[in-house]
């Protein structure tokens, strides 16, 4: 492939981009995804696009685009801060196309991120990389960046499943007997669940960070409500599980989110349960919940896949008993 001559750096919109500019991102975005995780579907144009234009306020978006000689969008960069984060905290992320990488741009890239990250007065930058894609991990040990958090990617096959175990946990005989119940919502958290959305949020702070060296995130009843605004507007879904107390209270959930083009998986998102609740066997009745109502009524939902960090050992070994 030619490709001398300079590449164009070009700042474009995310949040107010173009369909143009969009497409472009998506493109590049669809090629590199395809090869992080080359067993999922594609997001449609037109959903990226309804992401892109419905983000949640909270988050302060910036994008930018590589563009070779010969005008094909050769790679992209994105940053964000969020309202509701850390204040010192940007988190990031690049794009390169496996023709176009060791040529520089990934550093023209990194450093226009490291000028807008100056310029919002944050002093740290944070991004993931997949294993399937070894060029990120070598990128990001060229930049001398620490390792924050090693995560790991499960993925249950439904037709496996040990269903009269799936019963004993939705049982819950010892959970009832302490006066916990379950409470299943569809879609987005309704007005008068937003409190119980928020204190569901607050108790996932407490899962491991690891060496990651930024605060919490505090959402308010607006910001998640936002946020489930903007996934139902890019064409997803959501289920969440409310676990409650004797007393009604909120004390932990899980979710899981579906996607349209990926019509036979289901997202686990997260779950957790308050530490003082914990020993009951209320995480294990929450995802069995979800489970027997993806049976009932998705039943065209074959998998369902989810990520915990390895020093999530308590989840982890759920997970491994499903």
């Amino acid at each position: 492939m030619d490709v001398s001559g300079p590449f164009q750096i070009q700042r474009v919109g995310f949040r107010h981009g173009t369909d143009d500019e969009l497409a472009a991102l998506h493109a590049i975005e669809s090629r590199v995804e395809a090869e992080r995780r080359p067993d999922l579907t594609p997001k449609p144009l037109d959903s990226y696009r309804a992401f892109a234009r419905t983000i949640s306020p909270q988050f302060d978006d910036h994008a930018w685009l590589a563009i070779a000689p010969d005008a094909t969008p050769a790679a992209s960069a994105f940053c964000w801060s969020n309202d509701a984060g850390d204040p010192t905290v940007m988190e990031c992320d690049i794009m390169v196309r496996n023709e176009y990488r060791r040529l520089g741009i990934g550093t023209r890239l990194i450093a226009a991120i490291c000028d807008e990250t100056a310029a919002n007065n944050r002093v740290l930058l944070t991004w993931s990389t997949c294993d399937a894609a070894p060029s990120g991990e070598s990128f990001s040990r060229w930049l001398s960046a620490d390792v924050g958090r090693v995560n790991r990617t499960s993925e249950l096959t439904l037709d496996t499943v040990d269903w009269r175990m799936i019963s004993r946990w939705t049982d819950a005989k010892k959970a009832r007997l302490h006066g916990y119940s379950v409470d299943f919502v569809e879609g987005a958290i309704p007005a008068d669940m937003l409190d119980d959305a928020v204190r569901f949020h607050h108790i996932m702070q407490t899962a491991p960070q690891d060496d990651l060296a930024f605060g919490d995130a505090t959402l308010d009843a607006g910001d998640i409500d936002a946020l489930d605004q903007s996934l139902i507007a890019s064409g997803r879904d959501q289920w969440t599980v409310f676990v409650r107390d004797a007393n009604l209270e909120c004390i932990g959930g899980t979710q899981v989110t579906f996607e349209p083009w990926e019509p036979d998986a289901a997202l686990q998102q997260n779950t957790g349960i308050e530490s003082v609740h914990r020993g009951y066997g209320l995480a294990t009745w929450a995802k069995a919940a979800i489970l027997e109502r993806l049976r009932e009524l998705r039943p065209e939902i074959a998998r369902i896949r989810t990520g915990n960090a390895y020093s999530n050992a308590p989840m982890l070994a759920i997970n491994d008993r499903i």
